[in-house]
């Protein structure tokens, strides 16, 4: 014993001390005792698909046990301008609710702001995840990880916060997932979780105590025929304590999902004595991979407009991640230039 007491780093124990965050976030921490893995599910918005993404709506997800219940509900709140001029790095804030919870039912009604995709003022929201966004200092989220202005994050805040992203009335921050900066992780995506100190919203955070690696080939044509996986660890034991798998289809109804929609399935596997907490972590960091990595998606397959004879068809085989920017490798036919033409 007396070993292990003197194995313990400074910065741990100032962690022993001064951490709020994973302390605090007992009613999803709750939800989440003895299930080994969960799933993610975003709904399919009917009206982004049918307009291959030109009309993009509010994504809803729904976190599911492994019988299919759902413990929790998580609707994303944004602008309608900002979603559909800087989508998928707009500001946004994701209400989390317990259950199915937060909605009327009527999730495509965003014209008139009727509705679960209306900004949401329900108290009985148990967080609130915050991502500034390039509408609200970040805009340089398409730019090479840099600076502070080029990371995307997300923080996890307790209860309902009223305001917008990057203004919220009384956070509560509880912890916060930041990308890695590119000199730090230049190949392959990388994301910390930084639990907030005690002391109120000005506080700050602690340093990482856990990270999130992904692979440096993810999404497109790829992800029909390959999961790919994002493995959850300590931050200096660097041993696994849990991993996302972004799923391939496995039907031919998922494939037709895959293609046409960016509406994407994740499995959460917790290993065995994993902390609760860390199990909340884990959520709120697929939540930001999913925005910063495979919205971009707008399905494997969409139909584009050249200078040819007649419309063509642009196919993503994959995307790239370098330096905190993600390039898309695709490949286009149709479109036929009349200059090539003898």
């Amino acid at each position: 014993m007396q070993e292990t007491t003197a194995e313990k780093t400074s910065d741990e124990a100032m962690f022993d001390k001064d951490i709020r965050g994973y302390d605090s976030l007992g009613e999803l921490a709750d939800l989440l005792e003895g299930l080994d893995h969960v799933f993610i599910r975003q709904k399919v918005m009917m009206l982004e698909a049918v307009t291959m993404g030109c009309v993009e709506q509010k994504n809803i997800y729904t976190v599911l046990t492994p019988t299919g219940d759902a413990i929790l509900t998580c609707r994303e709140v944004s602008d309608f301008k900002s979603r559909c001029c800087c989508n998928p790095l707009h500001s946004l804030t994701i209400e989390m609710y317990k259950g199915t919870g937060g909605g009327d039912g009527n999730d495509d009604a965003f014209f008139t702001g009727v509705g679960s995709n209306a900004v949401q003022s329900d108290d009985d929201a148990l967080y609130t995840a915050e991502r500034p966004g390039c509408c609200c200092g970040k805009p340089g989220l398409c730019c090479p990880a840099c600076t502070d202005s080029c990371t995307d994050t997300m923080t996890l805040h307790e209860g309902h916060c009223k305001g917008h992203a990057g203004d919220l009335e009384s956070p509560q921050p509880l912890l916060m997932v930041r990308q890695e900066m590119a000199y730090e992780s230049p190949f392959h995506p990388a994301l910390e979780i930084m639990p907030a100190k005690k002391g109120g919203a000005n506080s700050g955070f602690a340093k990482a105590t856990h990270m999130v690696n992904g692979p440096m080939f993810f999404g497109g044509c790829v992800e029909l025929c390959c999961s790919s996986n994002w493995i959850f660890s300590g931050k200096t034991s660097k041993s696994e304590e849990g991993r996302i798998t972004k799923q391939k289809p496995a039907s031919l109804e998922d494939a037709m999902r895959e293609m046409l929609t960016d509406a994407d399935l994740y499995r959460l596997d917790f290993t065995a004595g994993m902390e609760n907490s860390a199990k909340a972590a884990l959520i709120t960091s697929t939540l930001l991979l999913d925005y910063m990595f495979f919205e971009r998606d707008m399905g494997v397959c969409k139909p584009t407009v050249g200078s040819g004879d007649g419309p063509g068809c642009s196919t993503t085989i994959c995307n790239c991640y370098c330096c905190g920017c993600v390039c898309p490798c695709t490949c286009s036919s149709g479109n036929n230039n009349d200059s090539h033409k003898d």
